[in-house]
């Protein structure tokens, strides 16, 4: 997926840029997977951990994750999707140049019923960087609505 100039200038002039179905469903469903196994793995834990930030809801009997923490580390597919995919990559290098690392990942899982809110923020603070050469990426794997969105 190579994205156009004109994207690429919109991203310059506004600071974000929609890309959709970067990810095909067959991608998106594996992610899934991996990260309804993830969940039930938070089973049993009594607090956070390495590689989980539980909501204040949780139980042992009863997971509830709110962020896996650096994805990548603990699954091989979050590293071959930011690290590896070909769309994924094109976007970043049409936007960065063809110097392309990844600094962090997190997964922020939004479940029905008992997600947490994250009240409006900038990102920016947390970034430990004086250059502006830096972007995230949000991968939405549902539809993002009116109902279920920002």
């Amino acid at each position: 997926m190579v994205i156009t100039k004109q994207q690429v200038q919109s991203y310059h002039d506004n600071g974000y840029l929609v890309v959709e179905n970067v990810l095909d469903a067959t991608m998106v469903g594996r992610i899934r997977h991996v990260i309804a196994a993830l969940v039930a793995k938070a089973a049993g834990l009594t607090s956070h951990n390495d590689v989980y930030d539980l909501e204040p809801t949780h139980t042992p009997e009863k997971p509830r994750v709110r962020r896996i923490k650096t994805p990548y580390k603990v699954d091989q597919l979050f590293w071959d999707v930011v690290s590896r995919h070909p769309g994924m990559l094109a976007i970043l290098k049409a936007l960065l140049g063809p110097n392309v690392r990844l600094h962090g990942s997190k997964l922020n899982v939004k479940a029905p019923k008992y997600g947490s809110p994250v009240e409006w923020h900038q990102d920016w603070a947390f970034y430990p960087h004086t250059n502006d050469d830096i972007l995230a990426i949000g991968v939405m794997l549902d539809d993002v609505e009116l109902e279920n969105g920002p």
